[in-house]
């Protein structure tokens, strides 16, 4: 999206930061629009095999230039962003997010992005590595371990921009608790959500946090939510431009302040979230379920749905329901399986209940 553009979605970008841009990653891989761009096309069929494994799904999408200036507005990130402050992305693809607040917020001492999938990281090794080749008088590769790390330096203020290819889980939200933003832009299985929501309850006071997932539907943790959501932020009109989606999507940015009452409650049985979704076949005339993180689809009712799992007993002739992190069972369906038909499934045989 060019600069000056009138999209609520975005803000317009400074010329020089999008100059800054196209040195290092080139004119074709700045706002980039649709669902076959760099980062996405890059990936080895063995990466989406891995992917496949760990049930996730390497889709892929980012934030556009005037999407990202738009987060870093005063009134949403930018209200964290004070002289000497560090920035994380968390699965940072080809790094354009990450090299553009480094461009942009020069008060920023240090950016960390991390992106687990080998491809999309060398994507932002290569940029790096082309901007200190290039600009030289500017900025110099202060270390580099080839298909691992790279950070750029500022000559003049020393100034850091770092890459590393790494599960964010092992090397990233560790830093919670010194980080002043935390840009995460991502959807990741809900099986991860639990280990999220404690990783992120140890924040730092003043923290400002990027999402793409809602915290009140993914806060499956007993620890208390230290995150309340920006004012500007509450309306759902509020959206960032992205690739799949210039003219806006949503995301939530929030607060860590934990001098006022928790906004978020604890939530551990969450008994809503959904991976699925009920697709009607026309052809067939019959649904079939599509699992938005895995992108599997199948005509099987789904057996494991959020973090709830249906169960046949034999002693009962009936299905129950068990919620896996606590081990808590009961009867009745819980919202997120009832919503794809397992309300109709009580006393149903486990033969047929498929």
């Amino acid at each position: 999206m060019a600069a000056g553009s009138p999209n609520p979605a975005g803000l317009p970008t400074p010329p020089a930061v999008l100059a800054s841009l196209v040195k290092a990653f080139g004119t074709h891989k700045i706002g980039e629009t649709g669902y076959d761009i760099a980062a996405a096309r890059c990936c080895s069929e063995a990466e989406k095999s891995e992917a496949r494994q760990r049930g996730s799904s390497l889709l892929y999408g980012e934030m556009l230039p005037d999407g990202v200036s738009k987060a870093l507005h005063m009134d949403r990130l930018g209200g964290a962003l004070a002289d000497g402050s560090v920035v994380l992305e968390l699965g940072m693809g080809g790094g354009t997010v990450a090299a553009q607040i480094f461009f942009q917020c020069q008060k920023v001492r240090h950016v960390l992005g991390v992106e687990l999938v080998r491809s999309r990281y060398q994507i932002a090794e290569a940029a790096l590595q082309r901007l200190a080749t290039e600009d030289s008088t500017c900025y110099r590769i202060r270390e580099k371990s080839s298909g691992q790390q790279v950070s750029l330096e500022e000559v003049k203020t020393g100034r850091l921009l770092e890459c590393r290819c790494a599960d964010f889980f092992a090397m990233g939200l560790d830093l919670s608790k010194k980080t002043d933003v935390i840009f995460f832009a991502v959807n990741i299985p809900c099986k991860l959500f639990p280990d999220l929501c404690q990783r992120l309850s140890t924040a730092k006071e003043g923290c400002r946090l990027f999402t793409y997932h809602r915290l009140d539907a993914i806060w499956w943790s007993q620890e208390q939510c230290p995150f309340h959501q920006v004012e500007v932020n509450v309306p759902d009109t509020d959206t960032f431009s992205t690739s799949w989606s210039p003219q806006g999507y949503r995301f939530y940015v929030y607060v860590c302040d934990r001098s006022r009452p928790p906004q978020i409650k604890v939530n551990g049985r969450n008994e809503t979230f959904s991976e699925w979704q009920a697709m009607w076949d026309q052809a067939s005339q019959s649904y079939f379920f599509h699992n938005q993180e895995s992108e599997v689809s199948q005509w099987e009712l789904p057996r494991v749905v959020g973090c709830w799992q249906a169960h046949w007993s034999e002693e009962e002739t009936a299905w129950f329901f068990s919620h896996m992190p606590s081990g808590h069972s009961q009867w009745d369906a819980p919202k997120c399986m009832a919503d794809l038909g397992w309300s109709w499934a009580y006393g149903t045989p486990a033969a047929t209940a498929a």
